[in-house]
């Protein structure tokens, strides 16, 4: 299992990051990724975090406060969408550590519910959402018209 540290992004992080979101993405949505990932910290509503082990960028997650479109499954205005997480080596508990942290950040922030979207196109990944503690609550399009999946949870 995991044994390493969740932290922020660094700039020196950045390559690492680019090489394991390369493992999940490609063409536009990743170029998104990508320039969303350099913007500048004060033009940024992304907040990004590593995983880290051994000194080594194993995982990534970043989230934000939730658009309209993923604000219309929640109860509440104050969520936060759980934006990206991957990691290099699955089945490791990379991602669970992630999704643990974010979860503990987005309640210290006041968010009372946090919201994740997966495409169509990663249904690999959908068994690690279903075990979790959020809920699968409906399909959605997203802005570039990729259908997907929607979980919710309430951050008690």
């Amino acid at each position: 299992m995991f044994n390493g540290t969740i932290r922020e992004l660094e700039q020196k992080d950045i390559p690492a990051v680019e090489q394991i979101l390369d493992l999940y993405w490609v063409g536009e949505f990743r170029n998104h990724l990508s320039e969303r990932l350099h913007a500048p910290p004060h033009d940024q509503n992304f907040k990004w975090y590593v995983a880290e082990e051994g000194g080594e960028v194993v995982g990534v997650a970043a989230s934000r406060k939730a658009p309209e479109r993923m604000r219309q499954h929640a109860k509440t205005d104050s969520v936060i969408e759980f934006y990206v997480a991957a990691a290099k080596y699955r089945g490791k508990g990379i991602g669970t550590a992630l999704r643990h942290a974010r979860i503990q950040d987005a309640r210290r922030e006041g968010y009372t519910e946090a919201v994740f979207f997966s495409g169509d196109t990663h249904q690999d990944s959908w068994p690690f959402h279903d075990n979790s503690d959020f809920r699968r609550v409906g399909e959605v399009t997203s802005p570039d018209g990729e259908t997907g999946q929607i979980w919710l949870m309430e951050l008690k």
